[in-house]
């Protein structure tokens, strides 16, 4: 029998939790120490809200010595642990005897893509994974160059190589884990080098550095188990494929690909694939998003509004939202410890984004602020409007931060008051920052809607509005202006055969979103193989 405990309350000290929770099990259940065998974490969180006395909540599960008789005396506390739900995302599927004809392919090595054929491969079938950019690490130094020097590479970027856009964040785990197919992807995050502890951590982040070793370890994963990686190569077109395929996948380079399935797991940077899709007549269709700019600030100010006098090994975070009539704004992305980097994946262009490491030791900490553009605010008729009004203020910014990849930068006050800021703006954004009013940069219903957000955010955090707080860049790219019309099947409503997935495709906001979405595409294409195996198409 294993024992449940559902609330263990550490308290915050200079001594980490995990070693007094052994002491504060041992208490409740009022056993000797050394009489508690083995314990599972299955949940931890930190509670703030009592400055005076911040304390770690855990759930665990117990096995100790003579356990029925601790359960018999401290039924009140805790109870008998249920087993956990499966997590495998083939579960149902009768997949052994499933041939393909040709490997599925796959555009895009981000969440989306790298799930999807991890899904197929442990289906059987290995994929051939199309990525534009570069493997993860010749892809840093091309983005250090970026960030030291201002060199900017077209086709490897913090948007596009091994990882997608996901591997520069702060690998914050959003996405709410009690699906069976959440937890999977956890587990998969795990077993490819991430720490343990997102498996029961209530707020949940790898960081770029473990981010970036879990990219390259799924890849040599799925090359062991035969699956085809092609970087630096582009996908430009595709084509009926006749009697022998589905489609035909047009490289770059000339190279023709045959496959009867194509799994489109592009990011939303990715604009120029966006024009060849719908040129060749993929429903597309646009759809709201959310733009705005990155705010930051010294962590110590963020520290002592969250924990007061209390000194915690770690750095605060946030998350508000507020109201302005039909507008939200709200924080996205928030990366305590983090740093700001360059995330325009078109030459001449600017956005920012924010990445921390696993330590979040930067000394500063940023967010995004962001407002819902909504449909009337770009749209003109056609699909990619939110594309090229997205594209406009990226190249505004460019020209704002000097034309050298430098950020357009404002203090908040001055920024709230609608006036220029004189003297150093302190930031982490690299290559460098420069005075601007994005006041008058951003258009005027972002800029009203972030005044009155911030306004709110500073009566629930006060002091968010100080002198050291500072608003950098814009920040352009939380989710895809476009949706790729996808049926029940998950194929293309347009074109049968082509699996839409992940957020570029407007399905996800998110490194577990987009992994999820990849599971559940790789689960439809399976599905899609047995539901013609009675007719012989696709099979043999």
């Amino acid at each position: 029998m294993t024992l449940r405990l559902h609330d263990v309350e550490v308290p915050v000290s200079e001594i980490p939790a995990n070693l007094l929770l052994n002491k504060q099990i041992a208490s409740l259940l009022e056993i000797p120490e050394d009489a508690i065998r083995r314990i599972h974490i299955n949940k931890k969180s930190l509670d703030a809200r009592r400055k005076a006395r911040i304390v770690y909540h855990y759930q665990v599960d117990v096995d100790v010595v003579d356990e029925d008789t601790v359960f018999r005396s401290k039924s009140s506390v805790a109870s008998i642990a249920e087993p956990t739900a499966p997590s495998d995302p083939l579960e149902g599927i009768d997949f052994p005897q499933i041939n393909f004809r040709h490997k599925p392919v796959i555009i895009g090595s981000g969440p989306s893509g790298i799930f999807t054929a991890l899904t197929l491969a442990r289906a059987g079938q290995p994929s051939v994974v199309i990525e534009r950019g570069e493997p993860v690490e010749k892809r840093i130094k091309t983005t250090n160059k970026l960030r030291s020097r201002g060199i900017f590479t077209p086709e490897s970027n913090y948007c596009f190589g091994e990882g997608g856009a996901g591997t520069f964040s702060d690998g914050k785990l959003t996405c709410g884990r009690n699906h069976p197919l959440i937890k999977h992807v956890f587990e998969q995050f795990v077993e490819h080098g991430a720490p343990g502890d997102i498996l029961y951590d209530a707020k949940p982040h790898i960081g770029t550095d473990f981010l970036v070793r879990i990219a390259k370890n799924m890849r040599v994963h799925l090359e062991k188990m035969g699956c085809d990686f092609k970087f630096g190569r582009r996908f430009v077109d595709f084509k009926d494929g006749g009697d022998f395929a589905r489609y035909v996948v047009v490289l770059d380079d000339g190279q023709e690909i045959a496959t009867d399935h194509v799994i489109i797991a592009i990011g939303h940077s990715a604009r120029d694939t966006y024009e060849m899709l719908l040129n060749k007549g993929l429903a597309i269709v646009p759809k709201p998003f959310a733009m705005g700019a990155r705010f930051e600030h010294p962590q110590d100010v963020v520290n002592k509004i969250q924990f007061g006098n209390c000194k915690i090994p770690t750095a605060a975070e946030y998350k508000l939202a507020a109201q302005a009539g039909q507008r939200g704004i709200w924080t996205f992305c928030m990366c305590p410890g983090g740093h700001l980097m360059p995330t325009n994946a078109q030459a001449e262009h600017l956005a920012i984004n924010g990445m921390s490491y696993h330590s979040r030791g930067s000394g500063f900490a940023n967010a995004a602020v962001v407002v819902n553009v909504l449909r009337e605010d770009f749209y003109r008729g056609h699909p990619l409007d939110g594309v090229r009004f997205q594209e406009q203020l990226e190249r505004a910014s460019f020209k704002a931060g000097g034309g050298n990849y430098h950020s357009p930068a404002q203090k908040l006050k001055d920024f709230l008051a609608g006036r220029e800021t004189k003297g150093e703006i302190k930031s982490t954004y690299k290559p460098g920052v420069t005075n601007a009013r994005l006041d008058r940069l951003l258009p005027d219903f972002i800029v009203e809607a972030l005044r009155a957000g911030v306004k709110e955010y500073d009566k629930k955090m006060r002091g968010f509005i100080c002198e050291e707080s500072a608003v950098v860049g814009i920040e352009s790219k939380t989710s895809s202006p476009i949706s790729m019309m996808r049926g029940k099947d998950l194929q293309s409503i347009s074109h049968p055969g082509i699996f839409p997935s992940g957020e570029g495709a407007g399905f996800a906001g998110g490194i577990v979103s987009a992994a999820l979405d990849g599971v559940k595409t790789g689960r439809a294409v399976v599905e899609s193989v047995l539901a013609a195996r009675t007719t012989g198409y696709l099979v043999h």
